[in-house]
């Protein structure tokens, strides 16, 4: 086979460079391997090849006339190979599903955790050991799925293999592939399983698969009767799950009844009786809280303890478990990244959350070497002699934060010096209007959120009394 594996779409998995074992295990096969980095994808340029190959694009988009290039080229014969990462086109800002969509594929946001049954102690390396019939799967026993989304497959996607119940999301596809035209197309929600970090090709049996793949892959799909029964068997176990959930929320209480009367409020409304809208806008609050308590799901295992309060604390843990990540000189990105959401996990902290602040500190920090660097430069051209070398001394810019401040600062100062020149009871007149002032904008405000919140919920409800007329 000859099998072109891509790098015009910034992806992370390069065959030559961090997939150098996979390249000479297809090579011991046989397969004659190459790499495609001409931009753009073209039909002429890849046509003579049998296999094309995405090893995880990241931070690309696929143009339209790509498409329609590698569109022709699946019908007209050949094989496509898409591999991905946890996040699927969200996470990694790729529109992948924009092609897939044709094969009625679809690669869902999200990543696959199993906390029984997973590989090199991180809950995201989930074992698969369940498989359909196809070549591609044969003689596999056990895999592992090293940071994966899972799939969905629509009628007439052939299904490859399926997380156990264990996992979360349960029973996930991660594997499958589908005919097109004269061609067909083979999709997996990890990249990394067949890698050259630790946790890649040579867990379990990821190199079978591998050998299995680029060998099988342009045999089409093939429902058999035990395929039928292996699918029936999966819809069963969902079910089983959707029952359970369904019958705990029975047992629960049923949810308060709202207290809210649309005719008495707008009664009270015309006749201005703020107090008596007032009273019914805290009624319907109490009644939509018991309702939320009411109908909340059946309680699942947090999958992280509780996040830190403090962000700088949880910057300041991140910033460590980076150096700890450092001394293990792990240059694989993808796994990187894995490493480092798994470990802030387990000290309770989302690292989606706090990565937009740490980039902002790095950011800080570079402009403050930066600014260093040129004051050192500046300092030895002094040294030197060199005074035509020297910046003109210039007034630092300041950001909105630090104007906000210098504004109130001078409001503050105006305000003491007036308190000093006026009399003591003036004084106190102006300190009982301020509260007094203070208080009705409370009342005000608390008013005009309960008012909205009331008018959401007549809307509601009047849109309940018209569905009952139809």
């Amino acid at each position: 086979m000859k099998i072109l594996f891509d790098e015009t779409q910034k992806e992370r998995g390069k065959i030559f460079e961090n997939f150098q074992k996979l390249a000479n295990i297809l090579e011991g096969e046989g397969h004659e391997i190459s790499k495609h980095d001409s931009y753009p994808i073209k039909y002429s340029n890849i046509s003579k090849y049998d296999i094309f190959v995405f090893l995880c694009p990241d931070g690309s988009k696929i143009m339209g006339h790509e498409v329609k290039a590698l569109l022709r080229f699946v019908d007209e014969g050949g094989a496509l190979a898409v591999f991905t990462n946890a996040g699927g086109d969200k996470g990694l800002n790729t529109n992948l599903n924009t092609l897939l969509k044709h094969f009625k594929v679809e690669i869902v946001a999200n990543q696959i955790f199993d906390y029984q049954n997973f590989d090199l102690e991180l809950e995201s390396n989930v074992i698969v050991s369940k498989f359909y019939k196809h070549p591609i799967t044969e003689g596999l026993s056990e895999i592992t799925m090293v940071s994966s989304c899972s799939l969905h497959l629509q009628a007439g996607v052939e299904e490859l293999a399926r997380t156990k119940k264990t996992s979360d999301p349960p029973s996930s596809a991660v594997m499958g592939i589908s005919s097109y035209g004269l061609g067909t197309v083979f999709v997996c929600g990890s990249y990394l399983m067949l890698s050259d970090s630790k946790s890649g090709i040579e867990l379990r049996d990821n190199s079978k698969l591998a050998k299995n793949l680029f060998k099988y892959v342009l045999v089409p799909p093939t429902f058999t009767k035990q395929d039928e029964e292996l699918a029936e068997e999966a819809e069963e176990d969902i079910e089983e799950t959707v029952q359970t959930i369904e019958i705990k929320e029975k047992d629960r209480e049923k949810p308060f009844e709202s207290v809210s009367k649309i005719d008495m409020v707008k009664e009270a409304l015309s006749k201005g009786e703020t107090d008596t809208v007032k009273a019914e806008v805290i009624k319907a609050m109490k009644s939509l809280k018991e309702e939320i308590r009411s109908t909340k799901t059946v309680e699942r295992e947090p999958e992280i303890k509780a996040p830190h309060k403090n962000v700088y604390e949880s910057i300041a843990i991140i910033q460590e478990l980076e150096k700890d990540i450092d001394e293990l000189k792990i240059e694989d990105p993808g796994y990187r990244d894995i490493l480092l959401t798994d470990m802030a996990r387990r000290e309770g902290i989302d690292y989606a959350q706090i990565l937009p602040y740490l980039e902002r500190i790095r950011e800080k920090e570079e402009r403050d070497k930066s600014k260093k660097e040129k004051r050192k430069k500046a300092a030895k051209s002094v040294i030197k002699g060199d005074i035509t070398s020297i910046p003109e001394p210039r007034t630092p810019e300041m950001d909105q934060f630090e104007k906000d401040i210098m504004i109130f600062d001078q409001e503050l100062q105006v305000d003491t010096e007036v308190q000093k020149v006026q009399p003591v009871e003036q004084m106190q007149k102006i300190d009982d209007l301020t509260q007094a002032v203070r208080e009705l904008k409370n009342s005000l405000d608390v008013l005009s959120a309960n008012l909205i919140h009331l008018i959401s919920e007549i809307v509601l409800e009047m849109k309940e009394q018209k569905g009952k007329k139809r």
